[in-house]
């Protein structure tokens, strides 16, 4: 085990400098998303695996389960990101998860030695692992992993600076959702180093025609309850379109908190693949202080399936296996809001 970070140059400080202390330098790290990528995800494993790299140590960014994301296939495509997909890691793996936590429930392991958890969500219980940076005051991991290569003062190549700006946009809908101090001086310097005018263009562009139907005959079919909407998507979806819709329809004056689903059905999916797990995925978003999409998502879902996120948005994912149905899925989030109010109370 690697006793100092020195591996290239001068030791590497703060909560980097830490991590690196931890790993070996002479086995492969593995930096894994959580499930079903998005855009923040992706561009802060490859952002970290790239710094590692720098250090000498041999890093790949990995994910388990199918990239449901229209941008995010974009951006893959356009900045030739390195990754894989549902790898199988050796043993000697050393394993950094980042944007997501075991404890969650939202992340599949691969193969290897859990060395750290580094993610901007809320957590129920702290993750098994030596190395932990949670930060939930930030509202994009982007932001955390900029923070670690400006710790080591090194600059980002454009297509990195552009990947880790399109996650910031879309995990803050281009700073209108809350946004820390250290949120905006991470935005302006992505700016200055990446291409602005790309990164917006992936990020804005999720819907196609065949959705803007569905969002139609969701919108009509949805349920009202005491400022709580629910609605279900009536077939598959890209996985941003539930975020567009739910961040769309809260701007209704009278709702407080919005739940889009939508049900990934086993015979959509291609046989014999890991991705071929169905179920529900689930968006949420609250502007009741007292009402967080986090905890609604975690108590609707106790014994279905697993969630997480902030206190103003939330998702989820529920089997195939433990679906309980649409009307009883969606009773649960409508009936739950109530509860969570008198908690915060």
């Amino acid at each position: 085990m690697a006793e100092t970070p020195a591996l290239h140059g001068t030791p590497a400080k703060g909560e980097f400098g830490r991590l690196l202390a931890l790993l070996d330098p002479a086995q492969p790290v593995r930096v894994q998303t959580h499930d079903y990528p998005d855009l923040d995800a992706l561009a802060s494993a490859w952002g970290l695996a790239s710094l590692l790299e720098t250090r000498g140590l041999r890093a790949r960014a990995c994910y388990r389960g199918p990239i449901r994301s229209r941008s995010l296939s974009r951006l893959i495509a356009e900045l030739d990101i390195g990754f894989d997909e549902n790898p199988a890691s050796g043993e000697d793996s050393q394993i950094l998860v980042v944007d997501g936590s075991p404890a969650n429930g939202n992340v599949s392991l691969v193969r290897g030695r859990l060395v750290g958890v580094i993610d901007h969500h809320r957590h129920d219980s702290e993750p098994p692992a030596p190395f932990i940076d949670i930060r939930p005051d930030l509202a994009s991991c982007s932001t955390l992993i900029l923070g670690y290569w400006t710790s080591e003062g090194r600059r980002l190549s454009r297509n990195l600076a552009t990947a880790l700006l399109a996650g910031l946009q879309s995990d803050t809908d281009f700073l209108s959702r809350r946004a820390s101090l250290e949120d905006f001086a991470a935005y302006s310097e992505l700016f200055a180093m990446g291409d602005f005018e790309r990164a917006s263009r992936i990020v804005r562009c999720v819907l196609d025609l065949r959705e803007l139907d569905l969002v139609t005959a969701a919108l009509a079919k949805a349920v009202v309850r005491d400022g709580t909407f629910f609605a279900w998507m009536p077939g598959s979806c890209g996985q941003e379109v539930l975020g567009v819709l739910a961040d769309f329809v809260l701007r209704t004056e009278e709702l407080r908190l919005v739940v889009i689903a939508e049900l990934d059905g086993p015979e959509e999916n291609p046989e014999g693949r890991w991705n071929s797990v169905a179920g529900v995925h689930l968006s949420a978003r609250s502007k009741d202080p007292a009402l967080s999409a986090f905890a609604v998502m975690k108590g609707a879902l106790e014994s279905l399936g697993s969630g997480g996120g902030h206190s103003h948005a939330a998702g989820g994912f529920v089997p195939f296996a433990a679906f309980p149905g649409p009307e009883a899925l969606r009773e649960r989030f409508l009936a739950l809001p109530r509860e969570v109010r008198a908690n915060h109370a």
